[in-house]
């Protein structure tokens, strides 16, 4: 296996904004880093603790660059995506910062930075902070309940009752442990 590699989880499909304008031009970005990934195109400053970095100026040239096999992505309005990322909820754009990219010759850059949810992959899997508890516990909230909205009617699909109680526990377990840092 290649250690170097890190895994990649699509961004595109779980991008969340304050109001549906911001949420669709921030999908269409999340889109292109997605098509960017999968192409195995580099862009990527930091990963090291979960940061996707990229410069604004390099955005309508890496969507040139994918356009050449793939021409279903536009241009985008860096001017409207950056009034957008100010409404983004997840990721969580951190805003401008400086790096020393080898990619731009080892030149401070200045790029847009993001937190991603996180895999420590050389560490025991311990909760980070109350955001990341909350945001399992989210996510495990909505899986249940689209699953269980998707059922419907349907007689065919059954959840064993231990499968339910399970993820209760586990959910009840994050927030008990939200709760002690809160205190």
């Amino acid at each position: 296996m290649n250690e170097n590699i890190i895994p990649y989880v699509p961004i595109a499909d779980r991008v969340h904004a304050k109001n549906e304008n911001s949420q669709l031009v921030c999908q269409q970005f999340f889109n292109m880093v997605d098509q960017l990934v999968k192409a195995q195109i580099t862009f990527n400053h930091d990963t090291t603790i979960g940061f996707l970095s990229i410069c604004p100026e390099q955005i309508n040239d890496l969507i040139e660059e994918l356009s050449k096999t793939d021409h279903s992505i536009d241009k985008l309005d860096i001017k409207i995506l950056e009034l957008a990322l100010n409404d983004l909820t997840y990721p969580k754009y951190l805003g401008v910062h400086q790096v020393t990219s080898p990619i731009w010759n080892n030149t401070s850059v200045a790029v847009w930075q993001f937190q991603l949810n996180r895999i420590a992959r050389d560490k025991n899997m311990q909760p980070y902070d109350n955001d990341f508890l909350l945001d399992q516990a989210l996510a495990t909230l909505r899986i249940w309940r689209q699953s269980l909205e998707a059922i419907g009617n349907d007689t065919q699909v059954t959840y064993n009752n231990n499968d339910l109680i399970y993820k209760l526990i586990d959910i009840e377990d994050k927030l008990e442990k939200v709760q002690d840092q809160l205190e």
